[in-house]
């Protein structure tokens, strides 16, 4: 087998294990929305100046 990641610098790959989720999210849930509401008022303020400049476009 070829190690695609060679060029990376990775001489030699681990391979892991897959790991299942365990935790479902309801968003239909009054917690729910409010993730929903923090988040996307988290990723306004970390983006602020990306969106005002998609804005004047």
């Amino acid at each position: 087998m070829v190690n695609k990641l060679s060029k990376y610098g990775v001489t030699k790959p681990v391979v892991r294990p897959y790991i299942k989720a365990t935790k479902e999210l309801n968003l239909e849930t009054p917690e729910g929305r409010e993730l929903v509401l923090s988040e996307a008022k988290n990723q306004l303020r970390i983006h602020q100046k990306t969106f005002d400049r998609l804005a004047s476009m």
